[in-house]
């Protein structure tokens, strides 16, 4: 049975009010009201649902999808939980004003799908009958009730599958329609989002009765005690911490995440946990690409920089698939658990509660593999290729099976590359100091994370590497052509609702007159783009040349990342 705890604090909406810190309690649920809502979906799991007694693996692809982590609740509308039918409305409504458009749900996924979000057909690689997905995929939520007083609210947060579920695209590199649980999506633009909804609840919060009457459009079942609750509540409160905000942080937020299929880990942890004060933007720049999943497992330390890794463990060196335990697992489900505070926004005890459903998840990621290549593999020339990658690469980007067609990750080595030697950007790796490092600490997260200062970063696996751009650790190189071509990396190039190139190997385009790499002509992007300038600061090109190697050697080495 599914339950629904009761007490309602009179809502305050999401990411506009400054963040609890962790440990801090207000005067106390009963006093100032609480409610939470389970999210949709998850009733998969429960008694009679299809996932009931599946194993944990598939207990965490449910989760993966449509779990929120407890971030579901009226203490989590002061970070980045949201009201999600007041906001859908105040989205579509800025489309119909700027654009005529009707306030419809199509209109609302044409919405979502301007900021990356994806509303697929099918998952390619689900496990079981398809879920059914009422929201874009990514979007977790649930309605949070209270009898007495009558109040009632849909809460909206962000899910793992927002930035860990990407399209899949077809041998017209062209996106199909599916997607594929743990391919990064590069075209979600968590700024663009924000952004967003702060700019389309700006105008739309003075027109309350337009406001609700296009809720009611979009949501006909839209129950008359939520709009009451939106009208008397929410709506007041959420105007109120609009100008707050704007006038404290110039938006939502006093960070940024960098464009489409970017995130900021780093100042989101410090935003929730207080550490931020004022406009943050021009020096919170530490944006990194969400990895591709399915050979995460394999690492002895997370995040690019291999600052988090298990107390006491080897933080590098080489594991082999045969050497992922069941205690590996669960130290990695502590240390994964502390990004659904900075992703979900809770606190970092709250994130702690989570580490069992989160242990379900790690099991699930276990389990993947990378989507195949959609068009023809040269196996020949891949078969050259496999040659130059054992020589050239394996070392710090793992061991592959002997399968040019379909090789699979059989070793990952966990390699450190000091900057010396790499020279990519720095500002991710020198963006954690020592305040950060002591959060660990004080957030109570030091029995399960020993996190260490790096100066540079650890070499990721390839899996699914032709579906990933664009390519270094913050997406500075649209293709792999243009990776092992330092001297033709463009400075700037378009990024987000791309199609693939199949020879280059990563965004479709071309140079223009100005050296901008540009869609090709005639081609509509499916979600708005980003004009990535690697001039600016964190988002540097350099580094990770091929300068000596043939270019023999890299049209075979290309063909075989193809596979991989």
């Amino acid at each position: 049975m599914r339950n629904t705890r009761s007490g309602f604090r009179f809502l305050l909406f999401g990411v506009l009010v400054v963040p609890v810190v962790s440990g801090c309690n207000l005067p106390g649920r009963a006093l100032r009201g609480y409610a939470a809502a389970d999210a949709d979906g998850l009733e998969a799991l429960e008694e009679g649902g299809a996932f009931e007694n599946a194993p944990r693996r598939l207990h965490g692809q449910v989760r993966f999808l449509f779990d929120d982590f407890g971030s579901l609740n009226t203490d989590e509308l002061d970070t980045y939980a949201i009201p999600w039918k007041l906001t859908a409305a105040a989205l579509v409504r800025a489309r119909h004003e700027s654009r005529g458009d009707p306030v419809s749900v199509e209109t609302l996924r044409a919405a979502m799908a301007e900021f990356g979000f994806v509303s697929p057909q099918r998952i390619a690689n689900w496990e079981g009958p398809q879920p059914r997905l009422d929201r874009p995929m990514g979007i977790v939520s649930g309605s949070a009730r209270r009898g007495f007083p009558g109040v009632e609210i849909e809460i909206a947060n962000l899910g793992c599958a927002t930035c860990h579920a990407g399209p899949l695209y077809g041998a017209d590199g062209l996106p199909t329609g599916d997607a594929w649980l743990g391919l990064p999506n590069t075209s979600f633009d968590l700024t663009g989002y924000v952004d967003g909804v702060f700019a389309a609840l700006t105008r739309e919060l003075d027109r309350p009765d337009t406001l609700l009457s296009s809720i009611a459009t979009l949501f006909p079942s839209v129950s008359r005690r939520e709009l009451g609750t939106l009208e008397k509540h929410v709506i007041p409160q959420a105007r109120e911490q609009l100008a707050v905000r704007a006038q404290r942080y110039g938006g939502l937020l006093p960070f940024e995440n960098g464009g489409p299929g970017l995130l900021n880990g780093v100042g989101s942890l410090r935003f929730i946990v207080g550490a931020l004060h004022g406009d943050a933007r021009p020096t919170e720049l530490a944006w990194t690409s969400p990895p591709e999943l399915s050979g995460s497992t394999l690492r002895r330390s997370l995040l690019i920089d291999g600052i988090y890794a298990p107390p006491g463990a080897a933080r590098f060196g080489p594991m082999a698939e045969s050497e992922v335990t069941s205690e590996h697992l669960d130290d990695l489900a502590g240390i994964v658990s502390l990004f659904v505070a900075s992703t979900q926004g809770i606190s970092p005890a709250g994130a702690r509660r989570t580490i069992p459903r989160v242990r379900d998840i790690v099991e699930f990621v276990h389990s993947l593999k990378p989507p195949p290549f959609p068009g023809v593999v040269d196996a020949a020339l891949a078969g050259r290729g496999r040659v130059v990658y054992a020589e050239a690469c394996a070392s710090c980007h793992g061991t592959y099976g002997d399968d040019v067609v379909a090789p699979r990750l059989l070793s990952h080595p966990n390699r450190f590359v000091a900057q010396d030697r790499m020279l990519t950007d720095t500002v991710r790796w020198g963006t954690v100091d020592s305040t950060s490092l002591r959060l660990m600490g004080q957030i109570g997260y030091d029995e399960l994370i020993e996190a260490a200062a790096s100066s540079g970063y650890v070499a990721p696996d390839l899996g699914g590497i032709w579906a990933t751009a664009p390519y270094l650790h913050n997406g500075s190189v649209p293709t792999l052509w243009h990776l092992m071509h330092a001297e033709h990396r463009p400075e700037r190039f378009w990024v987000g609702g791309h199609a693939l190139d199949y020879e280059l190997v990563g965004i479709a385009g071309d140079v223009d007159e100005a050296g901008t790499y540009v869609y090709p002509e005639g081609y509509e992007p499916w979600s708005k783009p980003f004009l990535y300038d690697t001039r600016e600061p964190g988002r540097s090109n350099q580094g990770h040349e091929f300068s000596t190697m043939s270019e023999a050697d890299k049209r075979a080495l290309i063909e075989y990342m193809k596979a991989l």
